[in-house]
């Protein structure tokens, strides 16, 4: 994501609720002991990572394959695919940050425990912002590795399409949006549209 103007560092943020995979670090190998899998994979350069994931199975094992466009068609998917799950199931994901982080909120909603998850950020795409003050919802783009902590989307400043306001974007994401949380910053003036470029609105927060 192009950072525009950026916030002091504020030391409230110093404690994270952003995924440790969304952060950066490179993740530790996918566990193969599950009763059955769903991969679920997001855009082009997902596909590599289903096939390899695909080919590390055990033979016979069960195995659902779910491709999408972006997040939110991934998520719909996802949450109809874990209705009948059968117990010991795991799910792995593939895709832009954001739409990990959409189809994590999925997984847990659907009563997935986050050692069932596991995620692999492949790619680039939106991230949502929600506004803690009206709920209007901002996007921004950003690639595997953008949502760490210092790095180019936390402490970024966003434009409010509700309210108005410049927004920062703190360390923090709803497990149950998938969304990072932006704040009203002290001393910023309502703007016209989005302070950084390539942001876009998205609607209202649920």
């Amino acid at each position: 994501m192009s950072a525009g103007a950026r916030a002091p560092r504020d030391p409230s943020q110093d404690h994270s609720s952003v995924p440790t995979w969304a952060a950066g670090p490179p993740s530790p190998p996918a566990d193969d002991d599950g009763a059955a899998y769903v991969l679920v994979g997001v855009g082009p350069d997902a596909e590599p990572v289903l096939r390899e994931w695909r080919a590390g199975l055990a033979p016979g094992t069960p195995v659902r394959l779910l491709r999408a466009a972006d997040g939110g068609e991934a998520a719909g998917l996802l949450a109809a695919a874990l209705t009948d799950a059968r117990v010991g199931v795991r799910v792995r994901v593939a895709g832009p940050v954001g739409a990990c982080l959409a189809l994590r909120a999925a997984a847990l909603a659907a009563g997935l425990e986050d050692d069932e998850l596991y995620v692999a950020p492949a790619g680039a795409g939106p991230v949502e912002v929600a506004c803690v003050h009206c709920g209007a919802v901002v996007t921004a783009g950003a690639a595997a590795g953008d949502a760490a902590a210092g790095d180019v989307l936390a402490g970024a400043m966003v434009g409010c399409p509700g309210c108005g306001y410049g927004l920062l974007v703190e360390r923090h994401v709803s497990r149950r949006t998938g969304r990072f949380l932006g704040v009203r910053a002290a001393a910023v003036a309502p703007v016209a549209g989005p302070a950084v470029p390539g942001t876009a609105a998205a609607g209202a927060a649920p």
